[in-house]
């Protein structure tokens, strides 16, 4: 059992954020901002030099097409899905299988009329204009949507695919919004993560302010933090407890607590699915607040030097549970809360 330190350090000290949280608080407010900026960046980050669009192009590949002819619409995808396939040929005279949105497919109009006049009568009379380009990412084509293709122009899969491939080119398709989501999935859990942390230190110096004000109301501020600095104190460094001649100071949660506030000390089980993962010790105070003392490895021996602290300067404390105990500790809160209403 620890009971002395030969480094006593001050009140504010005790106080204040331990060295893992701070620690913590400063990774995980790194790893947030770098979650943020590198959401930030793949949204606005300007895109690749295209490559030029092949057959084998991978879906990830960012491509360009040099839109010479454009057929009006070949194929269209109704029900969960909606989208329109199109046939079009660059200025090398490779054919390719697009997919646009009516927006762009009306903006290319003049493309549409170059593929009327390509197939007529007379093509070297058709007015051509100058190779637009696009940009996009392949999309592999179903079996379901290939077939169709396939029965469109009268052949069989393995001939359509031979001659366009298995992809299709998604005109303005990127895959930012992709990685910017992982980025932003990240910064949500390490978000929580700081969040916790920030929370916990906040909740931590909320109490220490309770504890003081209420120290004050009684006249012991002074004497509390003179009592800190007593070398003869007993402290529990591993689980954050400095017990003085007359208070209770809990590191874990930021409170001071007179042993005279002390109404009730009982030890408590966590337990999950039958294992035991902590022992605990729990502190009622008369005012009918319950307060952790030790949230973990709180032994009986701990438990046992705590309750003797306590019953020096504080004999009618109640020590152990049962139900008499707890039924005896409701009443003392009523009485107390009706004797000193606030």
């Amino acid at each position: 059992m620890e009971v002395t330190s030969n480094q006593q350090p001050t009140l504010s000290e005790f106080a204040s954020p331990t060295k893992a949280q701070r620690v913590w608080r400063l990774i995980l407010a790194i790893l947030l901002t770098a979650m943020i900026l590198g959401a930030t960046y793949e949204i606005t980050k300007p895109k690749p030099e295209p490559v030029r669009m092949t057959r084998e192009s991978r879906e990830d590949t960012f491509s360009y097409l040099d839109l010479q002819l454009l057929s009006d619409w070949i194929y269209k995808v109704t029900g969960d899905d909606n989208y329109t396939f199109y046939e079009a040929m660059d200025a090398d005279g490779n054919w390719f299988i697009l997919s646009l949105d009516d927006k762009t497919f009306a903006s290319l109009s003049p493309y549409v009329d170059a593929y009327e006049a390509y197939f007529s009568e007379s093509p070297q009379s058709g007015d051509y204009p100058e190779p637009k380009r696009l940009t996009g990412m392949p999309s592999y084509i179903s079996y379901d949507d290939a077939s169709q293709l396939a029965q469109y122009y009268e052949i069989t899969i393995d001939e359509f695919e031979q001659f366009f491939g298995s992809y299709f080119f998604h005109e303005g398709a990127s895959n930012a919004m992709e990685n910017a989501a992982l980025y932003l999935v990240g910064a949500f859990l390490f978000g929580l993560f700081f969040l916790a942390v920030v929370l916990q230190i906040s909740s931590t110096r909320k109490h220490r302010k309770k504890s003081e004000d209420r120290l004050y109301q009684l006249g012991l501020l002074d004497e509390a933090e003179a009592q800190f600095s007593d070398p003869g104190n007993s402290r529990f460094e591993k689980l954050r407890l400095t017990l003085s001649r007359d208070f209770a100071y809990v590191g874990i949660n930021g409170y001071i607590l007179p042993y005279t506030d002390i109404g009730w000390l009982y030890k408590r089980t966590q337990r999950n699915h039958g294992i035991t993962v902590a022992t605990q010790l729990a502190a009622g105070t008369i005012y009918g607040k319950t307060i952790l003392l030790a949230a973990r490895s709180a032994s009986d021996e701990f438990n046992a030097a705590v309750a003797q602290k306590v019953l020096t300067k504080n004999p009618d404390c109640l020590v152990g549970y049962t139900f008499e105990q707890a039924r005896l500790n409701s009443q003392r809160v009523k009485a107390y809360k009706a004797n000193n209403p606030q």
